[in-house]
């Protein structure tokens, strides 16, 4: 099966390894408590391995980079030079879903002008108010020809058997729980 991994996938994941990206999640989601969810996506991660094709948006390092950077910098506001002192440490997030992606020998996808068309052809993508980011990731996901979307983003989540792949096929969009039961 060709599996997609969206952002959201990595940071369950890390969120309970290393007390500063346990910032990034806070709440519990779909029922599930916050050690829960991070059980998910370790055991999505586990069963990822062969046979499944599985990737993700090189965009995923921008987006936890940033997601950490955002909430780190609430709590510096007004500290001289907290850029200088923020920036190294919601770098480490890159480092770590590196490893990961690395460790589970996940492909990293580029954003490339055809996956920038996919996305504008999606007239679904507009009419739904799926921003930038994740409609980046949908497009990457049809591009490569996904069977299964894993996400934590219900603008995602919501385009279940609505995306249709590379080649015409509709791609399922489950968070962590619901993945699981199909792999």
């Amino acid at each position: 099966m060709r599996i997609y991994l969206d952002t959201g996938v990595f940071i369950d994941y890390l969120s309970i390894r290393g007390s500063t990206n346990a910032i990034l999640r806070t709440a519990d989601r779909r029922g599930r408590a916050l050690a829960q969810i991070a059980a998910d996506a370790e055991r999505i991660f586990e069963k990822l391995r062969r046979p499944h094709i599985r990737a993700t948006s090189c965009l995923s390092y921008y987006e936890v980079e940033e997601a950490l950077y955002n909430l780190l910098s609430r709590s510096a506001k007004g500290v001289s030079h907290a850029d200088r002192l923020l920036i190294p440490a919601a770098r480490s997030i890159t480092t770590q879903v590196h490893a990961v992606v690395e460790l589970f020998e996940i492909s990293v996808l580029d954003l490339t002008p055809a996956t920038i068309r996919i996305q504008l052809q999606q007239l679904e993508l507009q009419t739904r108010g799926v921003r930038a980011a994740d409609a980046l990731h949908a497009a990457t996901a049809i591009a490569f020809d996904a069977e299964l979307l894993i996400s934590t983003d219900e603008a995602l989540l919501g385009l279940d058997r609505i995306l249709v792949n590379a080649s015409g096929n509709k791609i399922s969009c489950r968070d962590t729980d619901q993945a699981l039961a199909l792999l």
